[in-house]
């Protein structure tokens, strides 16, 4: 009877994680996508200054915008990468004040956290929504882009954020790890120090 029980158990267990793992396989496809588009965004804005050092120092004729140009690129980076810093948790925390806190304690206030920062970015992100609407007919002064284009970076990094937060409620809520990592960022699996010892030839062999 125990022996069903724990089985009955363990796979209520592995349905529940395979739930949440789901949302993450959902979520995945977006996830990839936007640390493609940051890591272009990070490479165009990283070539803009040395192009226009290049056209000026070379051919003496700078890039009209560059500037411009150079800090749209870096405000779209902040905020297409601000929801993969949250789905990370590369961002600030206190883990080691929660650590010390009881266990239920510490179950309340990742509930709490996570669905202020949903709330805090779904706020952020009907702001510039608004914002854009105001300002369809506005343009930046040198380049003339559209202050729609301007603030669509933001939309989209602080609503995904939102997302993202949404998500780790729901992890939060079944006591899961909120945190995501890609495969490409785990650290190398280090050789086994006591198997290459024993592949190490004795002075004796080696004589």
């Amino acid at each position: 009877m125990m022996a069903d029980e724990s089985r009955v158990t363990q796979a209520s267990g592995q349905a529940e994680a395979d739930t949440h793992r789901g949302i993450d396989r959902i979520v995945d496809p977006l996830r990839r996508g936007t640390r493609r588009l940051g890591l272009l965004l990070l490479f165009v804005m990283i070539g803009l200054p040395a192009l226009q050092v290049f056209l000026r120092g070379v051919l003496r004729q700078p890039l009209v915008g560059a500037e411009e140009l150079a800090r749209f690129m870096l405000i779209c980076v902040v905020f297409v990468t601000l929801p993969y810093a949250v789905s990370s948790g590369a961002s600030i925390r206190m883990e080691e004040l929660l650590a010390c806190l009881p266990r239920r304690l510490q179950w309340l206030l990742r509930i709490l956290i996570t669905g202020t920062a949903t709330a805090a970015f779904g706020i952020s992100a009907f702001s510039v929504a608004v914002a854009t609407l105001r300002n369809l007919d506005n343009a930046t002064p040198s380049l003339g882009i559209p202050y729609w284009v301007f603030f669509s970076a933001a939309f989209y990094g602080l609503l995904f954020a939102a997302i993202e937060s949404a998500v780790q409620v729901v992890k939060a809520i079944a006591n899961r790890d909120l945190y995501v990592a890609f495969a490409g960022e785990q650290p190398p699996d280090e050789p086994d120090l006591e198997q290459a010892l024993s592949r190490t030839p004795s002075a004796g062999e080696t004589a």
